[in-house]
């Protein structure tokens, strides 16, 4: 780290230091503002060419309409989360949510170790968790281009700076930070770096992903294999026992009535 930066605040220069990938950090944009990285990214891509923005990477410091899956809302303190959009294009063919969701968290989740002395489990669909404080929040959305292809928006949102009191009141107690569970100090762009550098591990060669490592990898660094949840698909809730999660076939959950019911991660919530 150069001695005039300041480590608080995030800099592509800082974030590309060091950094040695293939496809995912190819452009690296970090905004001190926006609504939405997801939406900013979208509209990047749409502007400049799906081709001429694959692998680019988006950061702001504070968005004024995070959101999560489903229209929820991600709230954080100017300067102390980590807001990221990487940008992907793709034949529509290639992509599936499922896969994609999966490699996602695998990446977020071994970069946060590689770069913190934080623990984290991954919990389906979309989340990473400390116990039973949530940690990181995943949102992937689409846009169609022409010749039938996708421009895919991977956006990440980790807690990193936060203290209790930065979280709204209901929040408090179900959600942490990497600050809050770590002995040693956060900096934020060695967490970005070292997930970039994980995902380019996973995607850099989008037709090479192993479905069945890919699935093993999430089970090893998830206790959500014969946990007793309950699911919420179009309005209705399902309750029971997971007994699969895998890139491709999704979730599968043995209800209590016996009937095994499969569910996708882009439709569900958790209860």
């Amino acid at each position: 780290m150069r001695p005039d930066s300041d480590p608080h605040v995030l800099s592509a220069d800082e974030i590309r230091r060091g950094l040695s990938t293939t496809r995912i950090g190819r452009q690296i944009t970090v905004l001190a503002e926006t609504d939405s990285t997801n939406t900013f990214a979208l509209d990047f891509a749409e502007s400049q060419g799906a081709g001429q923005c694959d692998g680019a990477v988006i950061l702001a410091e504070f968005q004024t309409a995070g959101r999560g899956r489903l229209g929820r809302k991600w709230l954080s303190p100017r300067g102390a989360g980590l807001h990221m959009t990487v940008l992907l294009s793709m034949p529509r063919t290639e992509f599936l949510h499922g896969r994609l969701m999966m490699a996602t968290a695998i990446a977020v989740l071994e970069g946060i170790l590689d770069s913190t002395d934080v623990e984290p489990t991954i919990r389906w669909p979309n989340d990473l968790y400390v116990g039973e404080r949530k940690l990181c929040g995943i949102l992937i959305e689409t846009r169609s281009q022409a010749n039938d292809t996708l421009v895919v928006a991977v956006g990440i949102g980790v807690n990193c700076l936060q203290h209790e009191s930065h979280f709204p009141p209901e929040l408090r107690g179900r959600a942490t930070s990497l600050e809050m569970e770590s002995r040693q100090p956060i900096h934020r762009a060695a967490v970005v770096r070292a997930i970039l550098v994980r995902l380019d591990s996973l995607l850099a060669h989008a037709d090479s992903v192993d479905d069945s490592r890919l699935a093993r990898r999430w089970l090893e660094s998830s206790s959500d294999l014969n946990a007793r949840v309950t699911l919420i698909q179009d309005g209705e809730r399902y309750t029971g026992r997971i007994v699969e999660v895998h890139p491709v076939s999704g979730l599968i959950l043995q209800q209590d009535n016996g009937v095994c019911r499969h569910f996708e991660p882009a439709t569900t919530s958790r209860e």
